[in-house]
């Protein structure tokens, strides 16, 4: 059974979306855990929620690395702007985009702009 190529991005989006959507529960489960369990927290609640938390960013940078949507220059595009200054933009812009091409490229641009300042 074949996917074809217009149905895979829709699909890979829709996981990235919901492994967002994991991150931001995890998150909330480590602020829960940080408030009900102050002087001893509670060791299941707090693993559960960093597994949660880092769930994102790991299938992130796992669809950075096999995806086949991006040329090798445009991995280094979205790899540098991971790296930098401004890693959180990068970040919600490579789990929102649905044309990663054209934010990788918008990116560059913008990061050129602003060291030439």
């Amino acid at each position: 059974m074949s996917t074809s190529l217009e149905r895979q991005p829709s699909f890979t989006n829709r996981v990235l979306d919901a492994l967002t959507v994991l991150s931001v529960v995890g998150m909330v489960g480590l602020a829960a855990t940080a408030i009900v369990g102050f002087e001893e927290p509670n060791d299941t609640l707090l693993l559960t929620s960093l597994a949660l938390m880092f769930g994102g960013p790991v299938a992130m940078l796992v669809h950075l690395a096999v995806t086949r949507e991006l040329t090798a220059s445009e991995k280094w595009i979205w790899i540098r702007q991971l790296a930098g200054p401004r890693a959180a933009r990068a970040f919600a812009a490579y789990l929102t985009s649905h044309d990663r091409r054209a934010t990788a490229e918008r990116l560059a641009a913008e990061a050129l702009a602003g060291s030439q300042r």
